[in-house]
């Protein structure tokens, strides 16, 4: 009976091996990833676009993008949007999720497991993100920045790595791959390991990008960013980074699953985040 359940056990996960290497293959050659042109992607992306802005706007003011994790938006995401109007910013948050089709479920166990939309494709989420925020009233396109969450960071680590190696991602025929208008990146938590492709790939000619990572991060390892920060300091990208101290992945996420103790929400962290954020919009106007 143990035999039997022993060789059960050892089929399942190499079928899950067999759909992982395939689907992972797909992604890494961009086989079945769809094709559109930037206006293409802009149209898709459109409907998954919330803009939040200050109740009264009297010129164009700087605002930051929001790339979610795999999980898809989080409430800390929408609390995040509207304390930075508050502040006199603005905020798009870009649901890379619903205009394709992808529930909670699909994401968790599809997304979260790099079977589907990976960062390379969804790299061009941050292209089509940012010609919708170029053309967004009272918005200020040449003061942008770009905020990733896990996945979101895996996201913009891989545009970067397209920017600086002058071509498209894979999702992408034809438009500008530029980060014209970015004056900050800032990837939270992101995964940097196998497959993203960023690690080895970014230079010079990009816009200062400031990393947010965990110590006691299980999901996405820190160790595999720090590697990807060095590599990219010595090829001469303005690239900082900080291992917050006794912080999990996640840390800022108020829905984390209690019972998950990878993702610990700590509220002083998230809000310490919050702050930086909104003094990174500030600094735009120095």
């Amino acid at each position: 009976m143990m035999r039997r359940w022993a060789l059960r056990i050892g089929l399942a996960l190499l079928g899950l091996a067999v759909i992982y290497g395939v689907a992972a293959a797909q992604n890494l050659t961009s086989v079945f990833i769809p094709k559109r042109t930037l206006d293409e992607q802009v149209e898709m992306l459109r409907p998954g676009v919330r803009v939040f802005l200050p109740e009264s706007v009297d010129e164009p003011v700087p605002a930051i993008l929001f790339f979610h994790g795999c999980g898809g938006e989080r409430p800390m995401h929408t609390a995040y949007a509207e304390a930075i109007a508050e502040a006199g910013f603005g905020a798009l948050l870009v649901d890379s999720f619903a205009p394709r089709g992808i529930g909670r479920l699909g994401a968790m166990t599809q997304v979260c497991s790099a079977t589907r939309l990976m960062g390379q494709e969804r790299a061009a989420d941050v292209f089509a993100a940012l010609e919708i925020a170029r053309e967004t009233d009272g918005v200020d396109p040449e003061r942008l920045v770009l905020a990733g969450w896990s996945h979101g960071g895996w996201t913009l680590l891989d545009a970067m790595s397209f920017v600086s190696e002058g071509v498209r991602p894979p999702a992408l025929i034809d438009g500008d791959v530029s980060f014209d208008g970015v004056v900050r990146i800032v990837p939270i938590y992101p995964y940097c390991g196998f497959p993203a492709r960023a690690s080895g790939r970014i230079g010079p000619g990009l816009p200062p990008v400031e990393m947010v990572l965990a110590e006691r991060d299980m999901v996405a390892p820190h160790a595999d960013c720090e590697r990807l920060a060095h590599r990219a300091i010595e090829a001469g990208v303005e690239m900082d980074y900080a291992v917050w101290e006794d912080v999990t992945h996640a840390f800022d996420d108020t829905d984390a699953p209690a019972i998950d103790p990878r993702m610990t929400y700590n509220p002083e962290a998230a809000a310490r985040l919050r702050a930086r954020l909104i003094q990174i919009l500030g600094e735009t106007q120095d």
